[in-house]
C-alpha cells in the first residue's frame, strides 16, 4: 500500500487554526507562535498519528484547541496564537493489522498542569518538550488504560528543531510559513 499521501494529509490537518474554525493558518500573521514536541511511542500499543494542544484561558464555552501535525513523533502547529495551552489529548492506530487494528485515544493529564503547560505571551518558537510513553500493567493485550507519560533528554530540542526547519523547507504545504521557519532557524542558533 502507497503511504505517499498520508504524511502531506497528517500535516495538512496540522496547519488547520482552532477546533472551532477550520480556517488555515495566515502565513503573514504576526501574532502567532511555532509550538513543537515530541512523544516516543515504542511502548505503546498505537503510533502517534494526532496531537490535540488545548488553550486554557479561552473565552469560547467549549474551548479551544489546536490539531497538530505529527511526523515520526515529532508534533508542531505554525500558528498557535497567545494564551496559556497543554497537550490535552493524543493517539492513532494500533494493533494487530486485519485482526484487532483500531484506534488508540489517550489522555495526558488534563486535571491541573501536565509536563506541556506553556503560556505564549509574545511570537516566537516554543517547545513542549520530549516525553516517552510509559505502560504499566493494564486490564490486557492492547489496552491503553494505565500509563504515564515520561521527560526524556533525547531527542533534544535542539535535534527537533533540525528537523522541523527540515519539514519547514522541503513540504510543500508548509513552504509559504517562511517566517515561521526564519523563527526556527533563529531558535536553533541559539541553541
Amino acid at each position: 500500500m502507497n503511504l505517499r499521501w498520508l504524511l502531506p494529509f497528517v500535516l495538512a490537518l496540522g496547519l488547520v487554526g482552532c477546533a472551532s474554525t477550520s480556517e488555515p493558518v495566515e502565513v503573514n500573521d504576526q501574532r502567532v507562535s511555532l509550538v513543537f514536541g515530541y512523544f516516543d511511542m515504542k511502548d505503546a500499543p498505537s503510533g502517534l498519528d494526532w496531537v490535540s494542544l488545548k488553550k486554557y484561558d479561552s473565552k469560547k464555552k467549549d474551548g479551544e484547541w489546536y490539531r497538530m501535525g505529527v511526523q515520526d513523533g515529532l508534533y508542531f502547529h505554525v500558528g498557535v496564537e497567545p494564551g496559556a495551552y497543554q497537550v490535552d489529548k493524543f493517539g492513532g492506530m494500533g494493533g494487530v493489522p486485519l485482526l484487532t487494528r483500531r484506534p488508540f485515544e489517550y489522555n495526558f493529564g488534563g486535571k491541573g498542569r501536565n509536563g506541556t503547560a506553556l503560556r505564549i505571551t509574545q511570537p516566537g518558537v516554543y517547545f513542549l518538550g520530549a516525553h516517552k510513553y510509559v505502560n504499566h500493567a493494564g486490564k490486557g493485550l492492547f489496552e491503553a488504560d494505565k500509563f504515564a507519560m515520561e521527560p526524556v533528554q533525547s531527542p533534544t530540542e535542539k535535534e527537533l528543531l533540525q528537523r522541523l526547519v527540515k519539514a519547514l523547507e522541503s513540504d510543500q504545504e508548509l513552504a509559504g510559513y517562511t517566517r515561521q521557519l526564519s523563527l526556527a532557524k533563529q531558535r536553533l542558533s541559539q541553541l
